[in-house]
């Protein structure tokens, strides 16, 4: 197990650089030091996943996001090809990590309170990360939610003038970048971009808004209600999943993209981890794992060792992963040692 404490030099703004070592496999599991904020998702035969937590020096404390990825079977392999955003700006919201569908490829953000945070694309043929945007600036808009669209990184930001949709490259190089603006206020978790999809809803705000992203325009764009507060959006190029709060009961809502009324797949109490892919929706709640296909009622797959940190699904498999203490010695030389597992947990009922 490497310690995320020890890896790397500290940088006095935002930066990104390809490392080694994000996690390491033990078997069938992906084993990662402390309980980070974590997220993941799944596809192209890999499960990839972003891991946000402090890290402390003897004089000061600054914050870093690694991302890791590693192929999905019946077990998880190897760790490979992770990037880490590194920051003393401030304390992140938390990343959002999304497989593009290519080969090692995945889009991370890591915004903050404080700072915008960059966009950046993993990984290209010499295995080098690309950061697509990276805005400076006090008053940069911050990104809240990131996808591959087609041959373009896409993302909506958000700041005190409004939301944007921004665009970018993920080869190296490419200056085409491009930035327009768009309805509403998102905030962190509050937007997802899929294929020839963006989903949005605004602070506070109990409205889903729908639209084909492009570099000029956002087209069809339709505003669907959710019947309560939305906290998280998450997008696939069929169906979004929504996180809504409403009555002081949490629900999960799956609604079409191509139109229709949302449907309900789960309530409960407390901030469920969702994942979603191929027709198929994971929901993480306490230490229970749930599943749903097809828009069908979420039914309980698994109960985890611990309170889980995250859910991640391909559609065929699960991965949960989940946040575990161990005592290590005895008697007055014990000590509590907390890690977070991954582990594939079987297949989507």
């Amino acid at each position: 197990m490497t310690s995320r404490l020890t890896r790397g030099a500290i940088a006095a703004g935002v930066a990104a650089m390809a490392v080694a070592g994000a996690g390491a496999a033990h078997g069938a599991n992906v084993v990662l030091d402390g309980w980070g904020t974590i997220t993941a998702d799944m596809g192209g035969g890999a499960l990839v996943w972003s891991d946000s937590a402090a890290a402390k020096t003897k004089t000061f404390t600054y914050w870093r996001t690694d991302t890791g990825r590693a192929p999905a079977g019946s077990g998880l392999g190897k760790v490979s090809e992770p990037v880490l955003i590194r920051t003393s700006a401030g304390m992140p919201n938390g990343a959002r990590v999304r497989v593009t569908g290519t080969a090692r490829g995945y889009v991370t953000i890591a915004p903050g309170a404080a700072y915008a945070g960059p966009v950046v694309w993993c990984c290209d043929a010499s295995n080098t990360e690309v950061v697509v945007s990276s805005d400076g600036r006090d008053d940069a808009p911050h990104p809240v939610g990131a996808g591959l669209d087609g041959d373009r990184v896409r993302w909506i930001a958000s700041g005190a003038a409004g939301a944007v949709l921004g665009a970018g490259s993920p080869v190296e190089g490419d200056l085409r970048e491009t930035s327009i603006s768009i309805p509403g206020n998102p905030g962190p978790f509050q937007a997802s971009i899929a294929q020839g999809v963006a989903a949005w809803a605004d602070r506070g705000g109990s409205t889903l808004r729908l639209g084909v992203p492009s570099d000029t325009d956002m087209g069809s764009m339709r505003e669907v209600p959710q019947g309560g507060q939305v906290k998280s959006v998450l997008a696939t190029s069929t169906y979004v999943a929504t996180v809504v709060r409403a009555g002081g009961r949490t629900k999960v809502l799956r609604t079409p993209v191509a139109g229709g009324a949302p449907r309900t797949i789960w309530t409960g109490s407390g901030t469920p981890q969702v994942a979603m892919s191929g027709g198929a929706i994971a929901i993480g709640s306490g230490t229970t794992v749930l599943t749903s296909r097809s828009g069908g009622t979420a039914k309980k797959a698994y109960t985890a060792k611990g309170p889980i940190a995250a859910v991640a699904t391909d559609g065929k498999r699960v991965v949960v992963f989940e946040r575990i203490t161990r005592k290590i010695g005895a008697g007055k030389r014990a000590r509590t040692v907390k890690s977070t597992v991954g582990r594939v947990i079987g297949g989507m009922r």
